[in-house]
């Protein structure tokens, strides 16, 4: 072979290679799509209404949730460098009431019926 059919060898087979690649990440997208397809097609179907009733129910319970409370808190104190008293952690200890009002008003919106099997 010359060096010249060589080279056009090298070429041909560079766009091939560039081809499948282009191909296989067209097959690998589409890969996700259908897998993101079969992961939905059994979850239960909601109205757009249903879920903006969600949302408002989440917002009211959030706002209120006394978040002013201290007694809803778990904090410790730190004493820093210049002897100044500083907050080292605080964290919601009500988080639980919190989740039960949340999900209380969300069942609050929808008949909820035993599942039958």
């Amino acid at each position: 072979m010359t060096k010249q059919e060589l080279e056009d060898k090298v070429s041909e087979l560079e766009l091939t290679l560039n081809s499948l690649e282009l191909n296989a990440k067209v097959v690998k997208d589409d890969l996700i799509v259908a897998n993101g397809q079969l992961e939905s097609i059994n979850k239960p179907k909601i109205s757009a209404y249903n879920v903006d009733q969600i949302r408002e129910t989440v917002d009211q319970v959030m706002r209120h949730f006394n978040f002013d409370d201290t007694d809803n808190y778990e904090y410790d104190f730190e004493i820093d460098y210049d002897s100044r008293i500083n907050l080292g952690s605080i964290d919601l200890e009500n988080k639980d009431e919190l989740a039960e009002a949340i999900c209380d008003g969300i069942e609050d919106l929808f008949n909820v019926i035993e599942k039958k099997d």
